[in-house]
């Protein structure tokens, strides 16, 4: 096999200047691996730059799946800059490479910016099955950014003896997320405002113990001059979502997730700053028509999905809070709770979709204008790209738009008195996030939720059996079950044939076990951790929902730039193999899941 042909059709090898693929062609080797034989283990230091030009690779690691490379995909990059392999990789099937050694794919970094910026890309955590795309110069400015270049948010101490309530007001005085909490022998913790709310919420704490008690020490930091890229990977091996700055080993202040991620989606201004400086519901219209562009460029940088979401979330959460805060007065916002409920409460809405909102008042608490502030919040919201709900489940329409003792009643209705309308509002209903208001509201209202399941343990199955409402479109012979006819025809619906049987799977059994997560892939974890799912099927199932809703994104992205509507359909044939392969996988995953289901809560005797 002669690679420099091979290397001259795939990226970014493709960039280079004739002279430099020749050098290459000279420096390589091709080498073959059988089926499930190794090509690294685990910890071993890389010499060479792998690109697959036939066949297929996984990463195992603590027994499970963590990536996998097909035909053009190069791998591993962090290993060979990091001199050690984060798992075995394994040859899915025979498998052709073409091996770069270290010390020639270390000059090509130096000398050729155009073959290191979509490399690079792949260090932000590329998700299986995407593609490197040109990125125009930006990722090399974030490769080479420092930490100082973002916005640190100054440093917020108490003491560790300041009781909650003082860390709380203190939070809210200064519009902080965290503060860090300083003990008497000097060690400093961290606290967020999610600590705070379950301190006091979930856990019973008094509002008055020791802000101390509930930090978290052992506090993970950065220096200042250190590289943003660095403060990523920082957050994505600890799973943290800031990390404490230093200068000089002083705290200079914290680094948030959501601003590093917006640093990398667009260096000349931050989405979050912009919202939060909106005065108007014009400058917030400005800063909501920015979060597509977002979206299509942490996407085109390979910024895995689950960070995406966890990104959008976020500004989708400061965006609502903002305009809730712009429409309505003070007394409004401090006697109720404003909420997002499906896919927008679980943080897996990405593209603008369908608005799904509620607003719990105060019981005895009246406004003579609050007709008018919810109908001018859907306005507002449809302004800004977000379509109005089909099914009407918004803030606007009163059936959502009521006191607590009235969505109470409502609960009590969906448990006690089972329709299909019903377990579709429950559904929603549960997956409910609070964004701006009292969250001690939704609290409540889920503690009730709780509360009356425990008197009827039969809701659970009749309630899990939409998992298997909906029929995989995979064939007996493991071929694509597709639209013969109409506007979808050779199209499958990605939503009804694999997510939502996953994501609803998983959230009733979520339900069943009283997890506080929306988010389906933190449910599957706590659900593994509860010993309820076995690590390899919860790693499947992962996996599995990941692919499926990353081939949406990309789906909607080109739909989106084509001028076309948005929807979960998507032609097999226009996939390439390797996509095609893990589509199928993943519908395996989806009938193995339904048939845990089925068993787990007993569907053949629901009637």
């Amino acid at each position: 096999m002669e690679p420099r042909p091979q290397l001259s059709r795939i990226p970014p090898f493709d960039r280079l200047p004739a002279e430099t693929l020749a050098r290459v062609a000279e420096a390589v080797d091709v080498l073959f691996f059988r089926r499930d034989q190794t090509v690294l283990t685990e910890q071993e230091a890389p010499d060479s730059l792998y690109v697959l030009t036939q066949g297929s690779v996984q990463v195992l690691a603590g027994g499970e799946v963590i990536a996998r490379y097909g035909p053009e995909d190069c791998f591993d990059l962090e290993a060979l800059l990091r001199r050690r392999s984060p798992g075995r990789i394994v040859a899915r099937e025979d498998t052709v490479c073409v091996a770069l050694p270290r010390a020639e794919f270390l000059y090509l970094l130096a000398e050729c910016p155009e073959f290191a910026d979509p490399l690079f890309a792949e260090l932000a955590g590329r998700t299986a099955g995407s593609r490197p795309v040109d990125t125009h110069g930006e990722l090399a400015g974030f490769m080479i950014a420092k930490i100082g270049d973002a916005y640190v948010h100054p440093p917020l101490q108490v003491t560790a003896a300041s009781s909650i309530h003082e860390a709380a007001r203190a939070m809210r005085d200064n519009r902080a997320t965290s503060l860090l909490v300083v003990r008497e022998d000097g060690e400093i913790g961290i606290c967020s405002g999610t600590d705070l709310r379950n301190a006091v919420v979930i856990e019973r704490r008094s509002p008055d113990a020791p802000v101390g008690d509930i930090a978290s020490y052992g506090l993970v930091s950065l220096e200042e001059d250190d590289f943003l890229f660095n403060a990523l990977l920082t957050m994505t091996r600890h799973s943290i979502s800031r990390v404490v700055i230093r200068h000089d080993g002083a705290i200079r202040g914290v680094l948030e997730q959501v601003d590093l991620l917006s640093y990398l989606s667009n260096h000349s201004h931050l989405i979050a700053v912009q919202i939060e400086r909106a005065g108007s519901r014009e400058e917030l219209a400005k800063a909501s028509h920015e979060l597509t562009r977002v979206i299509e460029a942490l996407h085109g940088k390979g910024v895995k999905l689950r960070y995406i979401g966890q990104l959008l979330s976020e500004l989708n959460k400061k965006l609502l809070g903002k305009l809730f805060t712009l429409i309505a007065p003070p007394e409004l916002i401090d006697n109720a709770c404003l909420v997002v409920m499906g896919s927008e409460g679980r943080e897996e809405q990405i593209l603008k979709t369908d608005q799904d909102n509620a607003l719990l008042l105060r019981d005895g608490y009246t406004h003579p204008g609050l007709d008018a502030i919810t109908q001018a919040f859907t306005e507002a919201l449809v302004a800004f790209g977000y379509p109005p709900c089909p099914g009407n489940i918004m803030v606007s329409n009163p059936y959502w738009t009521k006191p607590l003792g009235a969505f109470k009643d409502e609960i009590f209705n969906w448990i006690k008195r089972p329709s299909e309308d019903g377990f579709m509002h429950f559904a929603i209903f549960f997956d409910a996030m609070p964004v701006a208001g009292d969250t001690a509201l939704l609290d409540e209202a889920k503690r009730y939720l709780h509360q009356q399941l425990q008197s009827n343990s039969g809701f659970f199955a009749h309630f899990a059996r939409a998992t298997v409402s909906f029929e995989t479109p995979l064939g007996f012979f493991q071929n694509f079950v597709t639209g013969k006819d109409g506007q979808h025809r050779d199209e499958l619906d990605l939503k009804k044939g694999g997510i939502f049987p996953l994501t609803h799977g998983v959230r009733s059994l979520a339900l069943e076990h009283r997890l506080e997560p929306t988010n389906t892939l933190e449910r599957i974890e706590a659900l593994e951790a509860k010993g309820v799912l076995t690590p390899a099927r919860a790693a499947e199932l992962t996996e599995a929902l990941t692919m499926m809703s990353t081939l949406r994104l990309t789906t909607g992205l080109r739909k989106l730039k084509a001028g076309l509507p948005q929807d979960n359909f998507v032609n097999p044939n226009e996939l390439n193999k390797l996509e095609r392969e893990l589509l199928r996988d993943s519908f395996k995953i989806v009938n193995e899941f339904k048939k845990f289901i089925t068993f787990h809560f007993k569907l053949n005797l629901v009637t």
